[in-house]
């Protein structure tokens, strides 16, 4: 009986918000969630401004990796040889053609708590991918 009256009480006191309700039911176990280590939004842009139509964009999550990034496993591991920033991103070397079709990437990243931020002009999309280490290389092609 004294047990009802209890409840009661702190049922009641819950309903007026003095309490929170969680307070007066039993704890639910939560499950853990995983944190990203890292987050990226990539846009790239045509012409030489952020103007221009976008062409391509994905976003990044690292580790869990996913996200809408064509290749986000190689994409995460440049990102995190670089720490989650952009600007150094190692470049890889690949022959890319001497076409002038400029790009504007604007890109930025929460890693482990730190922001990046850049936005960068290419002369065309191979140059920016190359120039990225493949985090700007957002073509649905196979790497190669």
């Amino acid at each position: 009986m004294r047990k009802r009256r209890v409840r009661a009480a702190l049922l009641s006191v819950a309903a007026l918000g003095l309490l929170p309700l969680s307070a007066a039911a039993a704890p639910a176990a939560a499950a853990p969630q995983r944190v990203p280590a890292g987050e990226a939004s990539i846009v790239i842009h045509q012409g030489t401004s952020t103007g221009g139509k976008v062409i391509a964009a994905a976003n990044l999550h690292c580790y869990p990796t996913g996200g809408s990034h064509p290749r986000p496993y190689s994409a995460c591991r440049a990102l995190t040889r670089a720490n989650g920033d952009f600007r150094a991103l190692e470049s890889v070397r690949r022959p890319c053609p001497m076409i002038y079709r400029p790009v504007t990437v604007v890109a930025k990243s929460i890693w482990r708590g730190s922001a990046s931020f850049v936005v960068r002009g290419y002369s065309n999309l191979c140059e920016a991918g190359a120039d990225s280490g493949g985090v700007f290389d957002l073509s649905r092609r196979a790497n190669g």
